[in-house]
């Protein structure tokens, strides 16, 4: 920050404007309505209502900061307050309130998990320069970020496009209704699930082999993601590894929603105990994947865990998938691989606009934000 910028404590700088306000809960969301519901959720708006007296008070511009999520959402329209969690922060009149939506977003912020985290929040200052350079900033920083935005709903255009090829040409795989011979996961190959090695054994842990978790499973991206934890020759002794196409099922997470999550593998690679992974004897990987992904309440049926889901390896060896002529599979198979080439070049750009946009912040925040 540079020394001539100004300095306010958070709760002089920023008023919490919730209380006084009517929140309408989850059960109460429309999917169509007069007015807007925002909460602390990752959509920008989640719901509506039609009822005007749970309109929130607060003037716009604001910002929405989700308690439990650590979420910031900047509001320009009128709109009323979600469920539990959700906060409404209004600036001073000194103090620009999309320049605080920016600023506010690079605060580190610990993640207390489903806690309330409005109190780390609190314990930062802000700074900001004068208001015209807050503007600015402010404008700057948008352009940078819309275009992160559009490559964003570039990619999410061609997820719906390969869901479309796949319910064009399959079906919806929940009901069958074009009536496909099934197969069952254990006779489409082979399921194992994967281990985890003694934590107490460091020798376990190492560079020899990937070693993959849930986190690392994630919607809308076919291959996993890279894992920071590997395993050593010893390791792999504790656990499972999976060759390349294997299809990879969180079978054990924190919430029955992530249960069926998928990936296809890329690459050789071990994976822990919240994992079962299908190696195919019979069928297309990529068309299997697809599949999977298209009928993922078919794994999450199979769920015993409660609000924790767990489906064993048994149960998931029963789930019956659609099995349709090979040749059908591959036609599939091939016209979906372009479709991934390009949501691979989009995922390579929106990477660099990320680092762009990172460098803009910190320049932007430090006060050496040039003047074109």
């Amino acid at each position: 920050m540079k020394k001539t910028w100004n300095k306010l404590a958070f709760d002089e700088a920023v008023t919490e404007s919730s209380k006084g306000n009517r929140k309408t809960n989850t059960d109460e969301y429309l999917k169509e309505g007069k007015y807007p519901i925002v909460d602390q959720g990752e959509s920008l708006i989640c719901g509506y209502t039609d009822d005007p007296d749970r309109l929130c008070k607060s003037p716009v511009p604001t910002i929405v900061f989700g308690d439990h999520t650590r979420r910031f959402k900047y509001i320009d329209f009128p709109f009323c307050i979600g469920a539990d969690g959700t906060k409404v922060l209004t600036s001073k009149p000194d103090i620009d309130t999309k320049y605080l939506y920016h600023y506010m977003r690079t605060l580190r912020i610990p993640n207390a998990g489903y806690s309330r985290h409005f109190k780390f929040l609190r314990r930062h200052d802000i700074y900001f320069p004068v208001l015209d350079e807050q503007r600015r900033i402010a404008a700057v920083l948008d352009q940078a970020d819309a275009l992160r935005t559009q490559r964003r709903e570039a990619l999410t255009q061609l997820d719906e496009l390969t869901q479309s090829i796949f319910l064009d040409m399959f079906g919806n795989p929940l009901f069958n209704r074009k009536s496909w011979p099934t197969l069952s996961f254990r006779e489409c190959g082979q399921v194992t699930t994967g281990a985890t090695p003694p934590r107490d054994s460091k020798e376990a842990f190492g560079q020899h082999i990937e070693w993959l978790k849930p986190d690392n499973i994630i919607d809308d991206l076919e291959h996993p993601t890279e894992s920071k934890e590997g395993l050593s020759e010893l390791g792999v002794q504790f656990s499972k590894v999976a060759p390349p196409g294997a299809l990879l099922i969180v079978c054990i997470a924190g919430s029955p929603n992530s249960i069926g999550r998928a990936a296809l593998l890329d690459r050789k690679a071990a994976y822990n105990q919240q994992i079962n992974a299908l190696i195919p004897r019979k069928g297309n990987p990529r068309f299997l994947y697809h599949q999977i992904v298209a009928g993922k309440r078919l794994i999450q049926s199979q769920s015993s865990g409660g609000m924790k889901g767990i489906v064993s390896k048994s149960r998931l060896e029963q789930v019956r998938l659609m099995y349709p002529p090979e040749k059908l599979q591959e036609e599939f198979a091939r016209r979906i691989e372009s479709v991934e080439r390009m949501k691979q070049q989009h995922r390579a750009h929106l990477a660099r606009l990320d680092e762009l946009f990172a460098s803009l912040q910190d320049r932007a925040f430090r006060g050496d934000l040039v003047r074109s």
